[in-house]
């Protein structure tokens, strides 16, 4: 069994008015590229986790589409909650609604034979960024932050890294027995260059192997070496479908 990633997806089945078209000739039809490098790659018996910014639905109604399109490609998915899918209220609800072999994890963790998988959204990391690896385009509009929205985005990063660690806490009765942890989450958990965070802390501490994350879009084509890598121990992956050529990527075989 082959363990896959794929990320923020943004599918709009049933909000036709958030195509992704603007941004990039690489996101026309990127529905229809994602089903078919998909098939190519992933077996009925893989993993697909996909972490975030599934649907541009705001209601759970209109996600339903585009988790049925998700949910009929090949092997078993497990979701993660982005920043963007305000359609996912509760993990309960979403839970209820997914398709066959689809599941959902929220600040907590879960069991698929021998991969055990923890999830939580995670934040913007207070001393992380990732300006330098992203490829402004002009026009590009970027916000400054006032000194209020600093302090609000530290106070969320705090309570999302409370979040994460219930999530290894419950990894870490997930995987006894296990061959292989895994921690998914939508934010990056470091930068480009893996610095050490909190984050990373708590994935050494837990026995985590694989990170993986999405949320990051148009990097730079002209970086000196890829970005990310492994740092004590755990093999650090970004997911984002436009980073990846709208192909899920391998993170492991077990």
């Amino acid at each position: 069994m082959k363990v896959f990633a794929l990320s923020d997806p943004h599918l709009s089945f049933a909000t036709p008015n958030k195509k992704m078209d603007r941004f990039g000739a690489q996101w026309v039809g990127h529905p229809q590229k994602i089903a078919a490098r998909w098939a190519e790659v992933v077996a009925d018996g893989d993993i697909v986790l996909v972490p975030g910014d599934i649907s541009w639905a705001m209601k759970l109604e209109q996600a339903r589409a585009d988790l049925a399109f998700l949910g009929a490609l090949p092997g078993t998915k497990v979701l993660l909650k982005g920043n963007h899918d305000y359609w996912w209220r509760s993990a309960s609800q979403v839970r209820a609604a997914l398709p066959p072999r689809m599941y959902a994890v929220q600040a907590d963790a879960l069991r698929l034979g021998e991969v055990a998988i923890a999830g939580t959204r995670l934040w913007d990391l207070p001393g992380i960024s990732f300006h330098d690896i992203i490829d402004w385009r002009p026009g590009a509009i970027s916000e400054e932050r006032t000194i209020a929205d600093e302090e609000e985005s530290r106070r969320i990063a705090a309570r999302e890294l409370l979040r994460l660690e219930r999530a290894l806490a419950a990894l870490d009765q997930a995987a006894r027995g296990a061959t292989l942890r895994i921690a998914i989450t939508h934010y990056p958990p470091t930068d480009a260059a893996l610095a050490e965070t909190p984050a990373t802390r708590g994935f050494q501490e837990h026995g985590v192997q694989a990170s993986v994350f999405g949320h990051l879009h148009c990097l730079r084509r002209d970086l000196p070496r890829p970005p990310f890598g492994t740092r004590g121990g755990v093999r650090y992956s970004l997911a984002s479908v436009d980073a990846i050529d709208f192909r899920p990527i391998e993170i492991a075989q077990v």
